[in-house]
């Protein structure tokens, strides 16, 4: 197994990518929180944007998102009766293809509990800052064929497979969930799964498809990401 994968290769979130955004108008800060939610989740709240930047409620949170509004980079999206704050879709499609994701399916409408799982996934990714995070199949599988110095068979990978002849097609990593490795020196390596069911056969299937990956790694962990009751109305994250 290769720990010596370039830096470049451990963290989704990429000096390439964030210039890349930055060239749309934005700033380093709003670049590398976009290129994080464009990742990650396709969605965000105002809370995390605050988070994220240190920028306190005010006229610069409101300039960022009017500019997105306005823009067309997002859509504002209030959910009906629950008034649990806005939350913003970026779907403009340049944006992703100036990062190199042009079918990333984030661009797409999805149900509002989607939208809400994504949020809790692009929390866990912003708050644990001792690992890059993997989150596109590209990322990860360049990544992984990078560590385990391409002898590990494609098949191992956990992967679906669609359509039949020449119309197969193969989908790597298609639970979608953001993987954390080490930035600098360790070997642990951080899998995220997020419960969505009370009954535990997906987080079984989640298992058995990376079961080859974790046995390759020297030092792995899955961190369950549960919702919290607490957190209001149809488990919505705290505004």
């Amino acid at each position: 197994m290769n720990i010596w994968v370039p830096l470049h290769l451990r963290d989704s979130v990429r000096p390439g990518r964030v210039e890349a955004i930055k060239a749309f108008g934005f700033t380093e800060r709003q670049a590398r929180f976009l290129v994080h939610v464009l990742v990650f989740s396709g969605v965000f709240i105002e809370r995390q944007y605050r988070a994220f930047t240190g920028v306190a409620h005010g006229q610069k949170t409101h300039d960022f998102l009017a500019k997105l509004v306005k823009g067309g980079y997002a859509t504002p999206i209030t959910p009906g009766a629950l008034h649990r704050g806005r939350l913003f879709h970026v779907q403009y499609r340049p944006l992703y293809e100036a990062i190199g994701e042009t079918n990333n399916r984030h661009r797409k409408p999805a149900s509002l509990g989607r939208f809400v799982e994504r949020l809790m996934l692009l929390d866990a990714v912003m708050a644990d800052k001792h690992y890059g995070w993997l989150g596109t199949e590209q990322d990860k599988l360049t990544y992984f064929l990078e560590l385990l110095e391409k002898d590990f068979p494609k098949d191992w990978y956990p992967h679906l497979t669609f359509g039949d002849g020449p119309e197969t097609t193969t989908r790597y990593f298609p639970d979608k969930l953001p993987i954390g490795v080490p930035r600098h020196g360790g070997r642990r390596h951080v899998f995220l799964y997020l419960v969505t069911r009370e009954v535990p056969a997906d987080f079984r299937i989640f298992l058995l498809r990376h079961a080859d990956v974790l046995k390759a790694v020297d030092e792995w962990t899955i961190r369950v990401l549960l919702n919290d009751p607490g957190a209001g109305d149809a488990g919505w994250p705290r505004a």
